[in-house]
């Protein structure tokens, strides 16, 4: 299973996420809306205790190994992490060594809320999971909910902390800024490798301070999302009527030409305006959020992103590229429209 989730005997799986979108595999209990962590963690029924136990050795038969005096042979340098299931019986996970300390998953997305602020009350809680029989632990903070404008326009960018922990003593406790919303093994992967910025940490007896300094390596997005609000409502307040003087500098700047183009220059730049210009005329731009810098600014990034010659992968990899020609080209009608 390219999921990777945990499916119980009963056929039901240990993951959760908010209604707003349900993931590929279709796989989880959709929840109204985003959750506090102590719900998200009962539904994807993630709030289990791991402990460690000694390791005993015994023979392919799973007969006990004991010694000549009769006292059974223990591996002393390493434990066994065991899942306690909530109707008394135990689960195997993996051997760890001695310096291996247990982090619970609810434990770790406290530590998230710490991270961002919030409280345990607080519903931001997007998705939450179980992988590989219990091995693995994931789930993802809304961070996006950015409201930009809250007097009512409610434009919103979706970012997402991430949460990773592991009782396969392979896997660090790890938080990541990411733009990718996490449902399964796959999308975790996806979401550490897009990351802006990752912090982990090992089980071990420092991890509680290990961790304290994670605010510090992530707090870099709360000031971007500070400062990225504070330009998108500037853009917001900026008129940019259809068919204006200011629209067509808007696109001199952002797409020039040649001083002395060609007739087939002058063409493929009037092609790429008038697509532009439809783009921003449409429900999800101009008509939804009004005529200005904000809309103007979403219909030059949905161009660039979605509508330019190209196939998806080269569109995709060119709107990833922090130093392509496409992100030059949105810089600089940012910047232009933050001069108006």
């Amino acid at each position: 299973m390219g999921h990777e989730i945990e499916i119980n005997d009963d056929g039901t799986a240990r993951m959760a996420y908010a209604d707003r979108e349900m993931p590929w595999h279709k796989l989880g209990v959709a929840m109204k809306g985003l959750q506090t962590a102590e719900a998200m963690l009962a539904a994807a029924q993630a709030d289990f205790d791991v402990v460690t136990a000694k390791v005993v050795a015994c023979d392919n038969n799973g007969e006990l190994l004991r010694n000549d005096d009769g006292t059974l042979v223990f591996l002393t340098d390493s434990r066994a992490t065991i899942r306690v299931n909530g109707n008394g019986t135990y689960g195997g996970l993996a051997t760890v060594g001695n310096r291996y300390v247990v982090q619970q998953n609810r434990e770790c997305l406290d530590y998230a809320l710490d991270i961002v602020g919030a409280s345990a009350g607080d519903a931001v809680v997007d998705t939450c999971g179980v992988l590989h029989h219990g091995r693995e632990f994931f789930a993802s903070l809304d961070l996006g909910s950015l409201i930009i404008d809250p007097t009512g326009i409610n434009d919103q960018i979706d970012k997402y902390l991430l949460i990773r922990n592991g009782h396969d003593g392979k896997t660090p406790i790890t938080f990541a800024n990411t733009s990718v919303r996490v449902v399964c093994k796959n999308t975790v992967m996806a979401g550490l490798r897009t990351a802006s910025r990752v912090f982990s940490a090992r089980h071990t007896r420092n991890v509680e301070r290990a961790i304290e300094r994670a605010q510090a390596v992530l707090e870099f997005s709360t000031q971007w999302a500070k400062e990225f609000q504070r330009m998108a409502e500037k853009m917001l307040a900026t008129p940019v009527p259809k068919n204006s003087s200011q629209f067509n500098k808007l696109m001199n700047v952002t797409f020039p030409m040649p001083s002395k183009p060609t007739d087939r220059q002058k063409k493929n730049h009037n092609e790429v305006v008038g697509l532009i210009k439809a783009i921003y005329d449409n429900d999800n731009n101009a008509k939804g959020y009004g005529y200005n810098g904000w809309s103007a600014y979403n219909a030059i990034g949905e161009y660039l992103d979605h509508y330019r010659e190209g196939t998806v992968k080269e569109r995709a990899i060119a709107s990833m590229d922090n130093n392509s020609w496409v992100t030059r080209t949105k810089i600089k009608a940012q910047e232009h429209l933050l001069s108006l």
